[in-house]
Formats: C-alpha cells, structure tokens, sequence
C-alpha cells in the first residue's frame, strides 16, 4: 500500500504527539538520572532506547494477541488514550499535580546496573506509551507499522539526545514540565478520537 504525503505527514504527526504526550514524564526522570549519573550516561541513555524498543515489542505482541477479536473490536481500544486524556484534564483542572521524585543511583553503581535500573524504570513508567500505541498499530497496515517504528525509534533517540543536553539544566525541565501539563491531555484526547473514528470508516468499508 502506498501513502499519499499528507497521509504520512498526518501518521507522522501522529506519532510525534504521541510519544511526547506519553514521554514529557520520562524525558525529567531521564535528565535526573543523567545528572545522578555524569560519568555513566551512556549507560542510563541505553536503558531507555531499549525500554521504547521493548514498549513496541509489547504493543505488537498485544496486536497479534488481540487480532482474535477482529479489527473492529481492536480499533475501540482508541477509549483508552482519550480516557488518559480525560482523566489528565481532571487532575490538572483538580489542581493535583505529581510532585517530582528524587531518583538518586549510587556513585558506585556499575553501568549494566544502571542499565537495568534505567530499562526497569522506564518500561515500567511506560504503560500509557503502550495504552497508546497499541490501537494505533492495530489499526494500521504494514507500511504505516513501518513508519510507525522507525519514527518511534527516531523520537526515542531525539528524546535521549534532548534530554541528555538540557540535564545541566533544571529550571528548563521544570518549564518544560508546566507547559506539557497544559498540551499533553489534550494530545492524547485528540490521539484517541482518531484512532476511534478509524475504526467507525473501516466498520462502514
């Protein structure tokens, strides 16, 4: 199947939104760890490209699981970012904002544990990524699978990389933090709403 520009420029979109959406929270932990750890950064960088390429491998697993079901029932799982959408609106509307946490590894920890600690953490962080991007794969062919990942994979190592340049500097994060609590809610909604009025087109096709 081929894709018209402005279908790969609205999939790319796409994409974008959605790793930002379900990563502005990984994206501080990362620059804390990077500070905790000045002399083994590589090692903290690593642990998160493997934990966005794990949070793809489990997205696809749940797709191949999931298409049992059929694709119409799968393509409803678009309720699933609108309602972490929803639910985010509330808590910022609530005034209920997380405060960040301290997240310190030894001095002496060698780089494979800190590898694993940053892998754990991340994956483990990353539930919303999956909520997310499972729908969007399901509903998807295999070109736009391809360009899925690879943009995925892309975001990642920007994401590594931006997080790596601004991990001297905390007021950034801290601005970086008050304006995606404003912009990501409404990310995920408008995620959710697409990949549910995919699914209503493919059901009338």
């Amino acid at each position: 199947m081929e894709f018209s520009n402005t279908e790969v420029i609205t999939l790319l979109s796409l994409v974008t939104g959605s790793f930002v959406a379900t990563n502005m929270d990984n994206l501080l932990i990362l620059v804390v760890l990077l500070g905790a750890n000045s002399r083994r950064r590589s090692a903290v960088l690593l642990g998160f490209i493997c934990s966005c390429i794990a949070v793809i491998c489990v997205a696809a697993l749940g797709v191949a699981v999931g298409s049992m079901l059929g694709a119409g029932l799968i393509g409803y799982l678009g309720v699933i970012p609108l309602a972490l959408g929803c639910h985010m609106l509330y808590k910022s509307w609530a005034g209920h904002h997380g405060e960040d946490e301290a997240l310190n590894a030894p001095s002496n920890s060698t780089e494979p544990k800190i590898w694993l600690s940053t892998f754990v953490l991340m994956l483990s962080n990353s539930g919303d990524s999956i909520a997310v991007f499972l729908p969007l794969l399901a509903e998807s062919g295999r070109a736009a699978i391809l360009v899925i990942v690879c943009s995925y994979l892309a975001m990642a190592v920007l994401w590594a990389g931006l997080s790596y340049m601004i991990s001297g500097q905390r007021e950034l994060a801290r601005r970086i933090e008050h304006r995606a609590e404003k912009i990501v809610p409404w990310i995920m909604i408008g995620v959710g709403i697409y990949i549910l009025m995919d699914t209503a087109t493919d059901t009338l096709v």
